[in-house]
C-alpha cells in the first residue's frame, strides 16, 4: 500500500534521510503532532539522537532503534549506510 499525504490517519511514521556520510535528518509524525529529528552515527556506530523540538522520549528510542538496527545490518552485510530510512508503528507515542 502506498503512502497517501503527509500523516499517517493511526499510528507513528519515522522518515530519516541521510545528509552526508553518517548523519540522518527527518521527522517522526503521528495523526496531528511532528517532531523534527536528528541521528549522528559515531566511528564506533553508536548512535546519538538529537530532537530540537523536544520529541518524547518513546519517540526518540523508537527513532535510535531504528537508525542502530540500520548500521548493524550495512556493516554486517558490508554495505554503505542506508540513504533513507522509513518506518511505520501502528502504536501512536
Amino acid at each position: 500500500m502506498a503512502i497517501v499525504g503527509d500523516r499517517p490517519t493511526h499510528g507513528l511514521r519515522l522518515r530519516l534521510v541521510r545528509d552526508g556520510t553518517r548523519r540522518y535528518t527527518g521527522a517522526a509524525m503521528t495523526r496531528d503532532r511532528s517532531w523534527e529529528l536528528a541521528a549522528d552515527v559515531e566511528d564506533d556506530d553508536t548512535v546519538t539522537m538529537t530532537s530540537p523540538c523536544a520529541a518524547p522520549t518513546e519517540v526518540i528510542e523508537y527513532a535510535r532503534r531504528v537508525v542502530r538496527i540500520a548500521v548493524r545490518s550495512a556493516r554486517e552485510d558490508e554495505r554503505p549506510l542506508p540513504r533513507v530510512l522509513q518506518r511505520w508503528r501502528d502504536r501512536d507515542p
